[in-house]
Protein backbone atom coordinates (compact mmCIF):
# COMPACT_ATOMS: atom_id res chain seq x y z
CA UNK A 1 0.00 0.00 0.00
CA UNK A 2 2.75 2.36 1.05
CA UNK A 3 4.32 1.68 -2.62
CA UNK A 4 1.59 2.31 -4.18
CA UNK A 5 0.89 5.68 -2.29
CA UNK A 6 4.30 7.10 -3.59
CA UNK A 7 3.63 5.73 -6.95
CA UNK A 8 0.34 7.73 -6.91
CA UNK A 9 2.61 10.88 -5.50
CA UNK A 10 5.37 10.55 -7.94
CA UNK A 11 2.60 10.39 -11.31
CA UNK A 12 0.75 13.46 -9.18
CA UNK A 13 3.65 15.46 -9.32
CA UNK A 14 4.99 14.73 -12.91
CA UNK A 15 1.46 15.58 -14.21
CA UNK A 16 1.43 18.76 -12.24
CA UNK A 17 4.70 19.51 -13.82
CA UNK A 18 4.19 18.81 -16.78
CA UNK A 19 0.63 20.97 -16.85
CA UNK A 20 0.40 24.12 -19.23
CA UNK A 21 -0.42 26.35 -17.25
CA UNK A 22 -1.69 29.49 -19.72
CA UNK A 23 -2.19 33.47 -18.50
CA UNK A 24 -5.73 33.46 -18.95
CA UNK A 25 -5.83 36.95 -18.26
CA UNK A 26 -3.57 37.84 -20.83
CA UNK A 27 -4.96 35.14 -22.93
CA UNK A 28 -8.65 37.23 -22.49
CA UNK A 29 -7.48 40.79 -22.61
CA UNK A 30 -5.22 39.94 -26.13
CA UNK A 31 -8.74 38.40 -27.68
CA UNK A 32 -11.21 41.31 -26.13
CA UNK A 33 -9.21 44.41 -27.70
CA UNK A 34 -9.06 42.55 -30.94
CA UNK A 35 -12.32 41.90 -31.64
CA UNK A 36 -13.46 45.47 -30.17
CA UNK A 37 -10.91 47.83 -31.82
CA UNK A 38 -12.25 47.20 -35.52
CA UNK A 39 -15.74 46.58 -33.69
CA UNK A 40 -15.41 50.05 -32.71
CA UNK A 41 -14.17 51.81 -35.81
CA UNK A 42 -17.16 49.85 -37.85
CA UNK A 43 -19.92 51.20 -35.27
CA UNK A 44 -18.45 54.45 -35.73
CA UNK A 45 -18.93 54.50 -39.65
CA UNK A 46 -22.37 52.87 -39.38
CA UNK A 47 -23.59 55.81 -36.98
CA UNK A 48 -21.83 58.03 -39.62
CA UNK A 49 -23.60 56.52 -42.65
CA UNK A 50 -26.62 56.79 -40.43
CA UNK A 51 -26.68 60.39 -38.90
CA UNK A 52 -24.84 62.07 -41.97
CA UNK A 53 -25.36 60.37 -45.10
CA UNK A 54 -28.94 59.32 -44.96
CA UNK A 55 -30.26 62.59 -43.22
CA UNK A 56 -27.74 65.15 -44.77
CA UNK A 57 -29.26 63.89 -48.42
CA UNK A 58 -32.68 63.39 -46.68
CA UNK A 59 -32.61 59.80 -47.98
CA UNK A 60 -36.18 58.29 -48.26
CA UNK A 61 -37.04 55.11 -46.08
CA UNK A 62 -37.88 52.98 -48.43
CA UNK A 63 -34.43 53.40 -50.14
CA UNK A 64 -32.48 53.74 -46.48
CA UNK A 65 -33.90 49.91 -46.38
CA UNK A 66 -33.20 48.82 -49.62
CA UNK A 67 -29.65 50.32 -49.57
CA UNK A 68 -28.49 48.97 -45.50
CA UNK A 69 -27.86 45.28 -45.89
CA UNK A 70 -25.12 45.80 -48.58
CA UNK A 71 -23.74 48.68 -46.50
CA UNK A 72 -24.08 46.53 -43.32
CA UNK A 73 -22.18 43.43 -45.59
CA UNK A 74 -19.63 45.87 -46.58
CA UNK A 75 -18.88 47.12 -42.95
CA UNK A 76 -18.71 43.06 -41.84
CA UNK A 77 -15.85 43.27 -45.18
CA UNK A 78 -14.23 46.33 -43.42
CA UNK A 79 -14.31 44.74 -40.24
CA UNK A 80 -12.57 41.52 -40.77
CA UNK A 81 -9.99 43.81 -42.82
CA UNK A 82 -9.26 45.81 -40.05
CA UNK A 83 -9.35 42.60 -37.58
CA UNK A 84 -6.57 41.53 -39.62
CA UNK A 85 -4.09 44.16 -39.61
CA UNK A 86 -4.67 44.79 -36.41
CA UNK A 87 -3.80 41.55 -35.61
CA UNK A 88 -0.94 41.42 -37.70
CA UNK A 89 0.50 44.88 -36.14
CA UNK A 90 0.18 43.25 -32.75
CA UNK A 91 1.80 40.12 -34.10
CA UNK A 92 4.54 41.75 -35.69
CA UNK A 93 6.13 42.82 -32.05
CA UNK A 94 5.94 39.33 -31.04
CA UNK A 95 7.91 38.52 -34.25
CA UNK A 96 10.68 40.79 -33.01
CA UNK A 97 10.87 40.02 -29.08
CA UNK A 98 11.10 36.13 -30.38
CA UNK A 99 11.10 35.13 -33.73
CA UNK A 100 10.07 31.96 -34.87
CA UNK A 101 12.64 29.21 -35.63
CA UNK A 102 12.25 25.97 -37.20
CA UNK A 103 14.02 22.51 -35.32
CA UNK A 104 13.18 20.45 -32.66
CA UNK A 105 13.51 22.46 -28.86
CA UNK A 106 12.76 21.84 -25.76
CA UNK A 107 8.78 22.14 -24.58
CA UNK A 108 9.86 24.14 -21.33
CA UNK A 109 6.42 25.97 -20.16
CA UNK A 110 8.04 26.63 -16.41
CA UNK A 111 10.65 29.01 -17.12
CA UNK A 112 10.12 31.49 -19.44
CA UNK A 113 12.84 33.62 -18.69
CA UNK A 114 15.40 30.84 -20.65
CA UNK A 115 15.58 30.61 -24.18
CA UNK A 116 13.39 28.00 -25.02
CA UNK A 117 10.95 28.47 -22.27
CA UNK A 118 10.65 32.42 -23.79
CA UNK A 119 10.11 31.02 -27.79
CA UNK A 120 7.42 28.81 -25.90
CA UNK A 121 5.74 31.64 -24.73
CA UNK A 122 5.67 33.81 -27.50
CA UNK A 123 4.83 30.20 -29.97
CA UNK A 124 1.77 29.98 -27.64
CA UNK A 125 0.74 33.49 -28.01
CA UNK A 126 0.85 33.95 -31.69
CA UNK A 127 -0.63 30.70 -31.88
CA UNK A 128 -3.95 32.36 -29.65
CA UNK A 129 -4.17 35.48 -30.98
CA UNK A 130 -4.36 34.35 -34.80
CA UNK A 131 -7.58 31.66 -34.18
CA UNK A 132 -10.29 33.99 -33.52
CA UNK A 133 -9.58 36.00 -37.39
CA UNK A 134 -8.89 32.57 -38.69
CA UNK A 135 -12.33 31.49 -37.22
CA UNK A 136 -14.56 34.70 -38.12
CA UNK A 137 -12.97 34.71 -42.07
CA UNK A 138 -13.83 31.05 -42.62
CA UNK A 139 -17.21 31.16 -41.35
CA UNK A 140 -17.55 34.63 -43.65
CA UNK A 141 -19.04 35.32 -46.73
CA UNK A 142 -15.54 35.91 -47.56
CA UNK A 143 -13.40 32.81 -46.86
CA UNK A 144 -10.46 33.88 -49.07
CA UNK A 145 -9.76 36.15 -46.37
CA UNK A 146 -8.44 33.48 -44.34
CA UNK A 147 -5.37 33.41 -46.89
CA UNK A 148 -4.76 36.91 -46.09
CA UNK A 149 -4.85 35.96 -42.68
CA UNK A 150 -1.91 33.65 -42.68
CA UNK A 151 0.30 35.41 -45.02
CA UNK A 152 -0.53 38.77 -42.98
CA UNK A 153 -0.58 37.53 -39.38
CA UNK A 154 2.01 34.36 -39.32
CA UNK A 155 3.91 34.97 -42.62
CA UNK A 156 2.69 32.03 -43.95
CA UNK A 157 4.08 31.97 -48.16
CA UNK A 158 0.23 31.02 -50.07
CA UNK A 159 0.02 30.46 -53.98
CA UNK A 160 -2.46 31.94 -55.82
CA UNK A 161 -6.41 30.13 -56.15
CA UNK A 162 -5.40 28.27 -52.75
CA UNK A 163 -8.84 27.22 -51.15
CA UNK A 164 -9.27 25.48 -47.92
CA UNK A 165 -12.53 24.01 -47.05
CA UNK A 166 -13.66 23.25 -43.86
CA UNK A 167 -10.51 21.84 -42.63
CA UNK A 168 -7.33 22.76 -40.50
CA UNK A 169 -5.25 25.32 -41.53
CA UNK A 170 -1.60 25.51 -40.56
CA UNK A 171 -0.99 28.29 -38.56
CA UNK A 172 2.62 28.79 -39.28
CA UNK A 173 5.94 27.57 -41.50
CA UNK A 174 3.51 26.59 -44.24
CA UNK A 175 4.75 26.97 -47.99
CA UNK A 176 2.08 26.20 -50.27
CA UNK A 177 1.85 26.35 -54.78
CA UNK A 178 -0.61 27.89 -56.68
CA UNK A 179 -3.51 25.93 -57.41
CA UNK A 180 -3.79 23.77 -54.63
CA UNK A 181 -7.43 22.08 -53.17
CA UNK A 182 -7.94 21.22 -49.31
CA UNK A 183 -10.60 19.14 -49.08
CA UNK A 184 -12.79 19.20 -45.66
CA UNK A 185 -11.11 17.80 -42.58
CA UNK A 186 -7.91 17.63 -44.20
CA UNK A 187 -5.25 18.97 -42.11
CA UNK A 188 -1.94 21.09 -41.75
CA UNK A 189 0.51 20.82 -38.89
CA UNK A 190 3.70 22.38 -39.23
CA UNK A 191 4.54 21.33 -35.25
CA UNK A 192 4.35 18.14 -33.35
CA UNK A 193 4.50 17.74 -29.60
CA UNK A 194 6.75 15.03 -29.00
CA UNK A 195 5.45 14.43 -25.19
CA UNK A 196 7.43 11.40 -24.05
CA UNK A 197 10.76 13.08 -24.97
CA UNK A 198 9.86 16.83 -23.70
CA UNK A 199 10.11 17.86 -27.52
CA UNK A 200 8.58 20.03 -29.60
CA UNK A 201 9.15 20.21 -33.63
CA UNK A 202 8.64 23.19 -35.60
CA UNK A 203 9.46 22.67 -39.37
CA UNK A 204 7.66 24.05 -42.65
CA UNK A 205 5.57 21.97 -44.59
CA UNK A 206 6.17 22.64 -48.44
CA UNK A 207 3.52 22.00 -50.54
CA UNK A 208 3.97 22.09 -54.62
CA UNK A 209 1.88 23.75 -57.06
CA UNK A 210 -1.79 22.31 -58.43
CA UNK A 211 -2.09 19.40 -55.63
CA UNK A 212 -5.10 18.00 -53.82
CA UNK A 213 -5.86 16.76 -50.49
CA UNK A 214 -8.47 14.92 -50.04
CA UNK A 215 -10.56 14.47 -46.84
CA UNK A 216 -9.24 12.69 -43.95
CA UNK A 217 -4.97 13.45 -44.76
CA UNK A 218 -2.95 14.88 -43.10
CA UNK A 219 1.01 16.54 -43.62
CA UNK A 220 3.15 17.05 -40.49
CA UNK A 221 6.21 18.82 -40.10
CA UNK A 222 8.88 19.30 -43.21
CA UNK A 223 6.76 17.31 -45.14
CA UNK A 224 7.23 17.74 -48.82
CA UNK A 225 5.16 17.16 -52.11
CA UNK A 226 6.18 17.97 -55.42
CA UNK A 227 4.12 19.75 -58.25
CA UNK A 228 0.58 17.81 -59.33
CA UNK A 229 0.55 15.35 -56.74
CA UNK A 230 -2.45 13.94 -55.30
CA UNK A 231 -3.20 12.83 -51.79
CA UNK A 232 -6.44 10.75 -51.77
CA UNK A 233 -8.28 10.11 -48.82
CA UNK A 234 -7.26 8.94 -44.94
CA UNK A 235 -3.54 9.33 -45.94
CA UNK A 236 -0.86 10.34 -43.49
CA UNK A 237 2.37 12.53 -44.44
CA UNK A 238 4.37 12.20 -41.26
CA UNK A 239 7.03 14.33 -40.17
CA UNK A 240 9.65 14.61 -42.50
CA UNK A 241 7.69 12.42 -45.08
CA UNK A 242 8.82 12.87 -48.95
CA UNK A 243 7.73 11.18 -52.19
CA UNK A 244 8.70 9.14 -54.69
CA UNK A 245 10.46 10.78 -58.11
CA UNK A 246 8.06 10.10 -60.82
CA UNK A 247 4.64 9.76 -58.40
CA UNK A 248 1.66 11.50 -58.66
CA UNK A 249 -0.39 9.88 -56.32
CA UNK A 250 -0.52 8.58 -52.97
CA UNK A 251 -2.60 6.67 -50.05
CA UNK A 252 -2.30 5.31 -46.99
CA UNK A 253 -0.34 5.70 -43.40
CA UNK A 254 1.87 6.44 -44.07
CA UNK A 255 1.64 7.93 -47.53
CA UNK A 256 2.85 5.33 -50.22
CA UNK A 257 2.62 5.75 -54.16
CA UNK A 258 -0.12 4.25 -56.05
CA UNK A 259 -1.58 3.62 -59.34
CA UNK A 260 -4.97 4.87 -60.36
CA UNK A 261 -5.59 1.97 -62.16
CA UNK A 262 -5.29 -0.19 -58.60
CA UNK A 263 -7.67 2.56 -56.86
CA UNK A 264 -10.49 2.29 -59.29
CA UNK A 265 -9.95 -1.95 -59.42
CA UNK A 266 -10.69 -1.57 -55.63
CA UNK A 267 -13.74 0.41 -55.52
CA UNK A 268 -14.90 -1.81 -58.22
CA UNK A 269 -14.48 -4.59 -55.83
CA UNK A 270 -15.81 -2.41 -52.46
Amino acid sequence: MEVDKMKNDFNSAVKEAKTVELPAIDFFKINFISFLVPLYLCVGIFFLFEYFFIRLFSIPPFLHLLILPGFLLLIYYIYLIVLIEFVAFWARYWYKKSPPQEGVFARVLDDVNSPEGKMMKYYHKRGFIIKYPMWITSKSPFPWLVNRTLRKVSHNKIGHNVIYCDGYVGLEFTDIGDNTFFYPSSALSSHAVNTIFGKITMMEIKIGINNTFYPGTIAGPNALTTDDNIIFPNTVLHKNWRGKDGKKYYQGSPGRPIEVKHLINQQKTA
